[in-house]
């Protein structure tokens, strides 16, 4: 079955969350992320941070995206991320099916740095003909209870997105890409005839080389969905064509989606 030539970004939203968790606040459940989190780090040499436990603070990527799950039923939804959730025990897309309409069919990306949106989308795109109905939910919580051991961007907020995806949508998903072994560079917009371009924080630098009538910079406070909280405030019926950009120095990933 072809796909819809429209089938593309339909709104988008985002939400920051201020306080910790629900599940945050339960000492059981505390306990035994210490015990499993101690037992990862323990061969590694690491250790979690002094009363890093005590309370938990971070967020818990089941409930954030409950809060973004629309009233209308999905044929798939597929949630990106990137720092480790505090619930590591629940299969949050498994659980996410369960509670959206439609049931939809899920999965996660994870371990893809501020590429994961991207990458989502570049699957959802191929299941556009037999599921056009479609979700993206990009989370970040900010509390990370342990030192990994190398350099990480961790967001300032607990934030999370909705790209709420269908046929014959506003503003048609026309191009998507993530390039590995990349360097940050503008070429990547080449072609796009973008109107609008939003930047995160990896392509900041960048934005005087950019040629769009309109350039918008993401908070490089969060890493991941910063330039997506910047699309979910475009107007896109007047918007243009909107291009997306971002790059992740850690993984030197250069990623870009065109929207219109």
């Amino acid at each position: 079955m072809p796909v819809d030539d429209r089938w593309g970004l339909r709104r988008a939203v985002s939400r920051r969350y201020p306080d910790p968790a629900a599940l945050a606040a339960d000492t059981g459940h505390a306990a035994r992320l210490s015990t499993y989190l101690t037992d990862l780090l323990t061969p590694h040499g690491l250790t979690l941070t002094p009363d890093a436990l005590n309370p938990v603070r971070g967020q818990s990527y089941g409930e954030m995206a409950v809060e973004l799950l629309p009233d209308e039923p999905v044929d798939l939804l597929v949630l990106a991320y990137d720092v480790p959730d505090i619930s590591p025990g629940r299969a949050v897309s498994t659980y996410l099916t369960h509670v959206c309409p439609g049931s939809p069919m899920s999965f996660a990306v994870s371990d893809q740095g501020r590429a994961a949106a991207f990458t989502a989308l570049s699957l959802m795109q191929t299941y556009a003909a037999t599921h056009p109905r479609a979700l993206l939910i990009a989370v970040e919580q900010s509390d990370l209870p342990y030192d990994p051991g190398v350099p990480v961007a961790l967001p300032a907020a607990h934030a999370g997105i909705a790209l709420h995806l269908s046929a014959s949508a506003e503003a048609p998903l026309s191009a998507v890409t993530v390039l590995p072994d990349a360097d940050a560079s503008v070429d990547a917009l080449d072609g796009l005839a973008a109107t609008t371009v939003v930047l995160g924080g990896g392509m900041a630098a960048l934005a005087g080389d950019v040629k769009a009538d309109r350039v918008i910079l993401a908070d490089p406070a969060q890493p991941m969905t910063g330039v997506w909280e910047a699309l979910a405030g475009l107007d896109l019926a007047t918007a243009g064509r909107v291009a997306v950009a971002d790059y992740d120095p850690a993984l030197r990933y250069l990623c870009v989606a065109a929207f219109g």
